[in-house]
């Protein structure tokens, strides 16, 4: 199984292009912010924030919008990652069904091999976020702040790689796949409110952004990156509520408000049920078969 990570980790970032496209969904939404997105933004909440600077505002929206394409690079790494398990399906699969290796440690390959893959990229965009928004005059993330991020950022991959492994074991051609891919790279944006904020969306839409598990990833990082530059501009509560709930830093469900521990439960929980289906379909459905 070690041979088989090294091999998969190998083939991606030798695969310069491979590693370009599974950032390009992030790549198109930070471009997108800072050419269209980022001046409507901050005229929508600067009115609400009558003792804030312009600039600390743009801080303030540029750790919403980015925390949501970290949460987007989680699934976009994840899903071509998980693309070898498609890949070797028509190429190689004979070969490894006939090896001694089980199928479920086989499966546990792909899936060890794809989460590092997904948790190298999203830590790039991650560590890039917080280096941007300190040279824009944001504090540098206390040794608490660090700790939840990177929880927040293994929670966050795992999920999507439970994903994107229940899909790729499902999904039976190249062609398929790619097709795919390009969905989920549309989708995505939209998902995590990076190209629209949540508050903005149909409530039928919102409901399934709040439903959603990788939504909740972009919420945790919304909490630590741009929550307590929002509360210490000591803005009024009523207004704090709302920015929450329009840019998706918490959801509500009825009369409930999603915490913190609530989206990272939310994520966990997503996570198992996603591996037990995928690891169930590949064991007795056969569906990985060559």
């Amino acid at each position: 199984m070690k041979m088989l990570i090294k091999r998969n980790l190998l083939l991606f970032f030798r695969d310069r292009a491979n590693v370009f496209f599974s950032m390009l969904a992030v790549i198109i939404a930070i471009v997108l912010y800072i050419l269209f997105l980022a001046d409507l933004m901050v005229g929508a909440v600067a009115g609400g924030m009558t003792d804030a600077t312009p600039e600390q505002v743009r801080l303030i929206i540029s750790g919403m919008i980015l925390s949501g394409t970290i949460a987007m690079a989680t699934i976009s790494s994840c899903l071509n990652a998980t693309a070898r398990i498609v890949i070797d399906r028509d190429d190689v699969a004979k070969d490894f069904f006939v090896s001694p290796i089980s199928r479920t440690k086989l499966m546990f390959g792909y899936v060890i091999s794809s989460g590092m893959i997904g948790f190298i990229m999203s830590g790039i965009a991650l560590v890039t976020t917080i280096i941007y928004l300190s040279i824009s005059g944001g504090a540098l993330p206390s040794l608490a702040d660090l700790g939840l991020l990177l929880l927040t950022l293994i929670l966050s991959v795992s999920s999507a790689n439970s994903m994107m492994f229940l899909i790729a074991s499902l999904v039976k051609s190249r062609n398929a796949f790619g097709s795919l891919g390009s969905l989920v790279g549309t989708l995505i944006g939209f998902l995590t409110g990076v190209y629209i904020p949540i508050g903005q969306l149909p409530n039928g839409v919102s409901w399934l952004v709040r439903l959603f598990p990788t939504s909740h990833a972009a919420s945790m990082f919304r909490q630590i990156l741009a929550g307590n530059a929002l509360y210490d501009l000591r803005a009024p509560a009523e207004f704090v509520n709302e920015i929450n709930t329009f840019f998706g830093v918490t959801f509500d469900f009825g009369a409930f408000t999603t915490t913190f521990l609530f989206s990272a439960i939310f994520l966990l929980g997503s996570s198992v049920v996603f591996y037990i289906v995928g690891l169930f379909l590949v064991k007795k459905v056969n569906l990985i078969q060559g």
